[in-house]
């Protein structure tokens, strides 16, 4: 593969896992009630988008560049767009979660009994809670998880 189109693809890459990563803290914080608001993940997203159009267009593509089966349009925003689906089309990590889905789900259904009446009552006290103190307890269960003696 020639140098550009490694740098692009690269780029490429960068910027999708940049998006990702923003919209992965958006619904992170959605799902904890809290209303997302713009932090460093939505700035790292912009700049590494910024990076991916500006190297697109330093770059002067003629009119059949192509990646893998793809031509990608002269446009920058729209070649940008084509590129980030391109780089994530060929990337097979996949998503993070798919890989583990399957043995979550087995672990899940070997393991898991049904929660007693006192775990129960537990899980509706952590539910009240303020978000932020519901994750300090959890942490810290699992770090004295990790401790006990086998």
């Amino acid at each position: 593969m020639d140098p550009t189109r490694s740098i692009l693809l690269s780029l490429a890459r960068t910027a999708e896992e940049a998006r990702l990563r923003l919209h992965a803290n958006r619904a992170a914080l959605r799902a904890r009630g809290e209303k997302p608001t713009r932090t460093e993940a939505f700035s790292y997203d912009v700049q590494a988008t910024l990076c991916l159009i500006t190297a697109i267009t330093a770059a002067d593509l003629p009119a059949n560049f192509r990646l893998y089966d793809t031509t990608l349009s002269r446009d920058p925003l729209k070649a940008a767009a084509q590129l980030r689906e391109v780089s994530s089309a060929y990337d097979h990590s996949g998503p993070i979660e798919a890989a583990h889905e399957a043995a979550r789900l087995a672990y899940k259904a070997a393991f898991a009994e049904p929660l007693t009446a006192q775990e129960q009552h537990y899980a509706d006290l952590l539910a009240h809670l303020p978000a932020a103190r519901r994750d300090k307890i959890i942490e810290v269960a699992e770090d004295r998880a990790r401790h006990l003696p086998e």
